[in-house]
């Protein structure tokens, strides 16, 4: 992608959470006090609200949540209940006060987490009170020693959107209007042995193989390509949602897929419908910018663009595990007038190597990586 004019855009998801907490009466049935049917809710404003957490709240893995509602208004003569929703489901009805819940983060992935709150009536109307908290990992990710074992020239016209180790080779997708192409070069050469251009209108990006073939991205077409492996025939094309289009990778049933955020996708190879999504966090906060993805040993690698590094993401979690920090590995002295940001991630399973490099960079690198992946 460019190197500039970037905007993340910000997603929520829901979570279903395990609750086991509440307030000053043990957990009532499913309505409330009662199967008693409710009327609808009322339109003047509401003299309730949620004083505990704030919208937006930042709370790690592990920590306790706690919703509490109050009244706001001195015209509130009587509360009947006020009932609780996690994730879109209902944990817990209050009945009496304080009415507050408390509710447990341990075994919860990363994310946001939305919170509602209906507060009954004496009069038997009821007041909505809707917010969303953020969960951060609960892990401080291993800074993972790396040693490199060969440098290997790179064609400093070629933009690295995307990097696949195959058969020897590496299959690389390149981007920029008028110079987007799909290639496969030889690794001690940098030269590629195939080569197709894609329209100059078309921005290519990120690239992975499936069941022997080449899908690649393209940047806000929202449009991708579908290859023959060995001929680089175009098959078809497939189109997605997204806005934007980053980095590809695969775990052997999903295409995986980035888009800049801290959101990754995971998406039907066919149709490219997506399947699911997964929220990224470290021990911090949400981890942006996003861009190419390889799927390593279970894990998701991933370049934060604009940084000499890569992280390391538990698909189950989201969470980071672990970051290769790779500042400096490109010398001073072979830095170019169009050298730009580092990107680019292929591995090697059978010698358990790492290729990096970067847009326009003159270098590839192979690596080998320490401790535990």
């Amino acid at each position: 992608m460019p190197a500039t004019g970037k905007f993340f855009p910000v997603l929520l998801i829901s979570v279903l959470v395990s609750v086991f907490s509440g307030c000053g009466r043990n957990p009532v049935n499913s309505n409330g006090r009662g199967s008693q049917a409710r009327p609808g809710h009322i339109s003047r404003p509401n003299t309730t609200r949620i004083t505990q957490p704030g919208n937006d709240q930042m709370f790690t893995v592990g920590d306790p949540v706690i919703a509490r509602v109050d009244k706001v208004a001195d015209t509130v003569q009587y509360i009947d209940s006020v009932e609780f929703f996690f994730g879109g489901s209902k944990v817990h009805a209050c009945l009496e006060e304080p009415y507050r819940y408390e509710f447990n983060t341990r075994d919860l992935t990363v994310g946001t987490l939305s919170i509602r709150a209906v507060t009954w009536l004496g009069d038997s109307l009821r007041e909505y009170h809707n917010l969303q908290v953020i969960l951060r990992s609960d892990i401080v990710p291993e800074n993972l020693p790396y040693q490199i074992e060969n440098v290997y020239s790179h064609d400093i016209k070629a933009y690295t959107q995307g990097l696949i180790f195959a058969d020897g080779y590496l299959y690389e997708g390149t981007g920029q209007y008028n110079e987007s192409s799909l290639r496969k070069v030889e690794i001690k050469t940098g030269e590629p042995v195939r080569l197709t251009m894609l329209a100059g209108e078309i921005f290519g990006e990120g690239i992975t193989i499936f069941n022997e073939r080449i899908y690649q991205l393209t940047y806000k077409s929202q449009v991708g390509f579908v290859y023959g492996k060995e001929n680089f025939n175009r098959i078809r094309k497939v189109y997605y949602q997204n806005k934007e289009g980053w980095g590809l990778t695969h775990d052997g049933t999903h295409l995986i897929m980035s888009d800049g955020s801290n959101r990754i996708y995971y998406m039907d190879p066919e149709f490219f419908t997506e399947i699911r999504q997964l929220e990224v966090y470290d021990n911090k906060g949400p981890v942006t910018r996003l861009n190419e993805l390889e799927y390593i040993e279970g894990k998701i690698f991933a370049n934060i663009y604009g940084e000499d590094e890569i992280v390391i993401i538990d698909p189950e979690t989201g969470k980071i595990t672990g970051k290769l920090n790779m500042r400096g590995i490109l010398d001073a002295a072979d830095r170019h007038s169009r050298i730009d940001v580092f990107n680019g991630i292929a591995w090697d399973p059978d010698q358990r190597l790492l290729y990096v490099t970067g847009k326009y960079w003159p270098s590839l690198f192979e690596i080998s990586v320490g401790g535990s992946i």
